[in-house]
């Protein structure tokens, strides 16, 4: 057989095509992160997890990789600049930063920073979402527009920012919205600078599409932003009116739905600017996706365009539309979150369990020609000693048939609980037969063909679903996932993923492959004591803010992380995971009045003689040590 290497590793977890050149495999066959595709420092993750556990620092671990936030910035913009230079396009780009696609302070900080070059600007939502761009742009002139509902002090709010230098467009998405803002501009005297929402016909693809078209939750028809424009112009405030947006959903994964938006919501434009409507910038929503699967496809879980595609067509399309309606260009806005943020963040865990050696003992010990063993269990023997690839479609029905006859004779009555073990036992040691002789065969038969999930074991890792990859569970979306170790080894086990919640939902079935998504996960037999790490990459777009506590499993630790010139590391911040006693505390449980109560009813039960004073201490003890414990598992 040919030597394991790997290339073939890097093929059968298609880390090259859904890696985007941070990740890859190095010499000692540990998955390594770099900075950029075009830097050759990286940092070992097997060895880097290693120095984080020597730190006191257990699994889960979010490794948050911040200057891959920098090349993405990067990539996206450099993108748009070589097609407005191709296209000799007249105005200029802009990217903003949807933050509900990932609110932690030090992500949006890093991307003000990152971003100052290209003049970065942050779009928010909510009225917390405004405080905290408010909070993060103070002193540094970044420009933030305001989606989403507003009620009257929403949008006070935001005109008083603007009145005291902040660079702020409020984004019209009722028409209620905006008769609010002109009564309040006329009570203050504050000139505000105004963008609207337009509904298009076009839609989007996939499990966002119902953010665009005409029942978009979302956004002015075509009636209503005329009316709009009609208000402002009767109030005089029609030179307020500098942005138009449009959006069609997050993840598009088919270039030509992105075409379709950009030529209505163009002609809008155009539309708008021949009416009298001096729009200054087109804010083209969202949508720019990531290939999370790395097939290049239109599936949900991936994108058939580059980067470079999709900025190339809008310059295109918008160009070419406003040339033709002889209308002046307008400047270009992006809310790109997910290609942004998705590939800065990778969670890292152990596997739990271990394999077990009670397969093994208990079929090799089993003596299946006794007198007393069951005609149906001697005929499973004998198919598992008998078959060969001549035999293999008849004695796989055959084994079908066994099975469901010795479940039928051990609910009669007739075959008692050992010999139902020896059924359990030798239907594995067939499965794993079968499997062997398919591996030999160019032509597998038609119902054979997923016949590898048969020997699929479940793999208990040590995280929650619910909190670390919600969209796994709520949306089934796939995410890449791998070992971190031992790469240069033929992975012999494939596997599901589940975690440590009480929840039978909690699980992964659904993995990338090197042909697409696939129902095994591929991994190493793991040895007794062995650390086993497992790594869930591109989660850092909504995983980390959308995450709930489903058994109280808290946040995991996290630890921020830069690259060094000289092929190293520094940890820029440690965060620090919920314990016990915060999770408690999320659902107003007070730790010390646990503590009291248990205390209390401790001295009863001694007084009692029901425990020793010794056997009450020891209980308080684990329980104060518990309540100041990570809220995971950790031997």
């Amino acid at each position: 057989m040919a030597r394991w290497t790997i290339k073939d590793a890097i093929k059968l977890y298609n880390i090259d095509n859904w890696g985007a050149g941070y990740f890859s495999i190095n010499k000692r066959g540990n998955v390594c992160v770099s900075p950029s595709e075009n830097v050759k420092n990286s940092i070992d993750l097997k060895q880097l997890v290693d120095d984080l556990i020597k730190r006191k620092i257990k699994p889960p671990i979010l490794l948050r990789f911040m200057n891959i936030l920098e090349d993405r910035i990067a990539n996206i913009n450099k993108a748009f600049q070589t097609a407005i230079k191709e296209y000799d396009y007249p105005a200029n780009y802009q990217t903003f930063y949807p933050i509900k696609v990932n609110q932690q302070r030090q992500l949006v900080e890093a991307i003000a920073k990152y971003g100052k070059k290209y003049n970065i600007g942050l779009e928010v939502g909510s009225k917390p979402e405004l405080i905290a761009a408010l909070y993060v742009s103070s002193g540094k002139n970044i420009p933030i527009i305001c989606n989403g509902y507003k009620d009257t002090e929403f949008i006070e709010t935001i005109l008083y920012a603007t009145k005291i230098g902040f660079d702020i467009t409020i984004v019209v998405e009722k028409i209620f919205e905006l008769e609010s803002i002109i009564k309040i501009c006329q009570n203050t005297g504050i000139t505000p600078q105004i963008g609207a929402r337009v509904k298009l016909y076009s839609k989007g693809i996939g499990k966002w599409a119902s953010s665009g078209g005409e029942n978009a939750k979302f956004g002015l028809k075509i009636t209503e932003l005329l009316y709009a424009v009609e208000l402002l112009q009767k109030n005089n405030m029609l030179d307020t009116f500098k942005l138009l947006h449009f959006h069609i959903g997050s993840q598009i994964t088919k270039i030509d739905k992105i075409k379709n938006a950009l030529i209505e919501g163009t002609r809008i434009y155009c539309e708008l600017k021949k009416i009298g409507v001096n729009i200054k910038f087109l804010d083209i929503g969202g949508g720019l996706g990531v290939d999370y699967d790395g097939t290049k496809t239109s599936f949900y879980s991936s994108v058939n365009y580059t980067i470079q595609e999709y900025a190339s067509d809008v310059i295109y399309q918008v160009k070419n539309i406003c040339e033709e309606m002889q209308i002046e260009c307008p400047n270009i806005i992006s809310e790109s979150g997910r290609a942004i943020v998705a590939h800065y963040s990778v969670l890292v865990t152990d596997i739990l369990n271990t394999r077990s050696n009670i397969e093994t003992i208990n079929f090799k010990t089993a003596d299946y020609k006794s007198k007393n063993i069951s005609q149906t269990v001697k005929k499973l023997y004998d198919i598992y000693e008998s078959i060969d690839k001549h035999s293999l479609r008849e004695d796989y029905h055959d084994t079908i048939q066994l099975i469901q006859e010795a479940n039928s004779l051990f609910n009669l009555g007739y075959l008692n609980l050992h010999q139902r073990a020896l059924v359990e036992m030798l239907y594995i040691q067939i499965v794993k037969k079968i499997s062997g002789l398919l591996d030999k065969l160019k032509n597998i038969p038609e119902e054979l063909q997923d016949f590898k999930l048969n020997l699929r074991r479940t793999c208990f890792a040590n995280f929650s679903l619910f909190q670390s990859l919600p969209d796994s569970w709520a949306i089934d979306q796939i995410f890449p996932i791998m070992p971190i170790q031992r790469l240069t080894e033929k992975p012999e086990d494939i596997c599901s993923i589940a975690d440590i919640t009480c929840d039978s939902d909690g699980a992964i079935t659904n993995f990338v492959g090197s042909e697409g998504p696939q129902n095994f996960l591929p991994i190493h037999h793991i040895e007794k004591n062995e650390d086993y790490f497992i790594g869930f990459f591109l989660i850092g777009a909504y995983q980390e803010i959308l995450g709930d506590m489903h058994n109280l499993f808290g946040d995991t630790n996290a630890v921020h992380i830069t690259f060094t010139k000289k092929n190293d590391y520094q940890i820029e911040t440690v965060i620090v995971g919920d314990t016990i006693f915060e999770s408690l505390k999320y659902v107003q449980y007070n730790g010390s009045e646990i503590t009291k109560t248990i205390r209390d009813n401790l001295e009863k039960q001694v007084s009692l003689k029901k425990i020793t004073i010794e056997e009450s201490i020891r209980f308080l003890e684990l329980m104060e040590k518990n309540l100041n414990a990570y809220t995971y598992l950790f031997d």
